[in-house]
């Protein structure tokens, strides 16, 4: 029978529709070819290489099945034999390593004691696999499905070459989905139901970075409504007010904030018998909850066991601490409200589009008068004013009594430090004399933090001297190590040998003895991603030194100071001589802390000539 045009054009559409749904990749089925690929043709370099990376979700049954296959070239590429991906409280996991051997593929299963599932939050899952037998030159299969709506995001670019992935959505009429795109690759396809990016390079990673996740080219999911006719119905958060009033009704988090807290009423008692002012009662109050030791658990929800449980055990998550200093407050008469965000682990909180699950992490805001701080108790050696660097990150979500805003986590405070060197230099080259360092707000923290991580102050002092050749110190002192609102003060009396060259009757010295830029950070052309310090940073350094009899200045380093548009960062260096001494006073500003890829050229240079002059000689000789 003679087919119409009509007719073989409608199965031919059919027929192109059903090639281009065509999976991917199937289970079990792994190409010869790719077994005996030793080297990943469009990057040589690759440790590993995603060679199909396939989810896809049958709204029908309301399963999510995703396939994921990865080859290892290099012994550091075994690394990724340790999958990680969302999931789902009950997730149904098979997998298998395949070897070449002898010509022959040789597979070895996973086994259960391989699987490990984590809640991250609320209703998100985290799944993790530890391959067996993984060589260089194994493949990697896994399967993983489980019931229920689709995983909360899905990656096109990983930190190794992904050669193909594909996501396929099926509609689904119980439930809607809000999807955003980030990252900056380009998809190859895409589709209100499938997405698809081929031969996707491995993000590269770049010195000052937030998470580099926050980079990467991802498909966000998050559910915005579910609706089972004539039986259910619930609209999650389309709005960051809807958010914040889902978490002030939540039984687990703003019912936690109202119910009965007697545990606390013992210490609200000592304080206010302590205290007479509203500050004095913030900081007793802060100290206090800083007792419960943080188990390095992130998260918004306090711990099954209850916040009463993690204060009286003295030991609980994030939640457990912060949520119990916001009570502590509220029954001292202090203003006190939950922030929620998200840590720099986690990615960025994008205020313009909401994400219920990616909150991960809470501290409290205060307010006394005019003035408001924000709190993190889970460090010790945070004082009042600070934050750990894991909350600083982007703004985070206030969800006060009847209202949400927003409160920007841009720290205020500076890594600061101040360097004094008074040095006499002798006939032998070797410089003897007093290293005075004070550090301020960050940089204290930081100190505090490396200082206590050493076991006795003598292992303390070896380590620097480890990291400074020729360095020796024969007399220490350190200030307000635990009174962590002033800043560390420490003198070294020092012996410095193998800093002077010594060239017929010259002696040539680098002034900077201690921390400076051997190199610039920043090497490539251009700049994709933003340069993120973290914290503004303020370094001064004074070098006093005082010459041989006999020895005057041939060449002092040239004074400078050179300063970015908007006084973004600034160096300067002034150069002295008086009579035997010289003196040398350097000062590093970098004003801002995040610089957009606009003004990456601006801070190359900068790094150029700041590494230029921190390599400059200064010049003595014998009269």
């Amino acid at each position: 029978m003679k087919k119409s045009p009509i007719t073989i054009l409608f199965f031919l559409l059919i027929f192109q529709n059903m090639l281009a749904q065509k999976e991917p990749m199937k289970y079990g089925k792994v190409e010869k070819a790719d077994l005996e690929m030793t080297v990943y043709p469009a990057d040589s370099s690759a440790a590993a290489v995603v060679l199909c990376n396939y989810g896809y979700y049958d709204s029908n049954n309301m399963q999510f099945v995703h396939q994921r296959r990865i080859k290892i070239l290099k012994e550091e590429g075994k690394d990724y034999a340790n999958l990680a991906v969302p999931g789902a409280e009950k997730t149904n996991v098979k997998g298998q390593t395949l070897n070449m051997e002898n010509g022959k593929p040789v597979i070895t299963k996973l086994s259960k004691e391989g699987i490990f599932i984590d809640r991250i939050t609320k209703n998100v899952y985290s799944v993790r696999v530890a391959m067996p037998n993984v060589k260089v030159g194994s493949i990697i299969d896994v399967e993983y499905y489980f019931e229920g709506i689709p995983p909360h995001y899905w990656s096109f670019q990983e930190r190794i070459p992904v050669r193909w992935s594909e996501l396929v959505l099926e509609e689904n009429t119980l439930f809607s989905c809000r999807k955003t795109m980030t990252g900056y690759i380009a998809l190859a396809e895409s589709s209100d139901g499938r997405w698809v990016a081929k031969n996707v390079p491995a993000f590269k990673s770049e010195p000052y970075i937030n998470n580099y996740e926050n980079y990467l080219s991802r498909l966000n999911i998050e559910i915005s409504s579910i609706h089972i006719p004539g039986a259910y119905y619930k609209d999650y958060a389309t709005t960051w007010g809807a958010v914040a009033k889902a978490l002030r009704d939540d039984e687990d988090f703003g019912m936690q904030l109202t119910a009965l807290n007697f545990y606390l009423n013992g210490l609200e008692k000592e304080i206010r018998a302590t205290t007479s002012t509203p500050e004095e009662r913030l900081n007793k109050a802060y100290d206090a909850i800083k007792k419960i030791k943080w188990d390095k658990n992130e998260s918004i929800w306090p711990s099954k066991n209850g916040m009463s449980y993690a204060f009286n055990k003295k030991n609980g998550n994030a939640a457990d601490i912060n949520l119990n200093l916001i009570l502590l407050l509220r029954k001292l008469d202090i203003q006190a409200n939950p922030v929620v965000l998200s840590t720099r682990d986690n990615g960025i909180l994008p205020p313009y589009s909401v994400s219920f699950d990616k909150l991960n992490y809470v501290i409290a805001q205060a307010v006394i008068g005019e003035k408001t701080y924000l709190l993190d108790a889970t460090d010790e050696n945070i004082p009042i004013g600070l934050l750990p660097e894991r909350t600083i990150n982007g703004k985070g979500l206030v969800i006060n009594k009847e209202t949400q805003d927003w409160v920007d986590l841009t720290p205020q405070k500076k890594d600061k430090s101040s360097t004094m060197l008074i040095l006499k230099l002798g006939e032998d080259g070797i410089l003897k004399g007093d290293w005075k360092k004070s550090s301020f707000d960050f940089g204290a923290l930081d100190v505090r933090e490396n200082y206590k991580s050493f076991n006795s102050q003598d292992e303390y002092l070896k380590d620097i001297e480890s990291d400074n050749l020729g360095l020796s110190v024969e007399n220490y002192k350190i200030d307000n190590l635990d009174s962590i609102q002033q800043p560390v003060k420490e003198e070294f009396s020092i012996i410095l040998k193998n800093r002077i060259t010594k060239i017929n009757n010259q002696m040539y010295f680098n002034p900077f003895l201690f921390d400076k830029y051997t190199e610039n950070p920043f090497k490539a052309e251009d700049r994709v991603y933003p340069v993120d310090f973290v914290t503004p940073i303020e370094k001064t350094q004074l070098l006093s030194l005082d010459l041989p009899e006999g020895y005057s200045i041939e060449q002092l380093p040239k004074n400078i100071k050179m300063v970015l548009p908007e006084n973004g960062a600034s160096f300067s260096m002034q150069s002295t001589v008086n009579e035997n001494k010289v003196q040398v006073l350097f000062k590093l500003n970098i004003n801002k802390p995040v610089f957009f890829q606009k003004d990456y050229r601006d801070l190359k240079t900068f790094f150029d000539e700041l590494v230029k002059k921190q390599a400059e000689m200064l010049i003595i000789k014998k009269v």
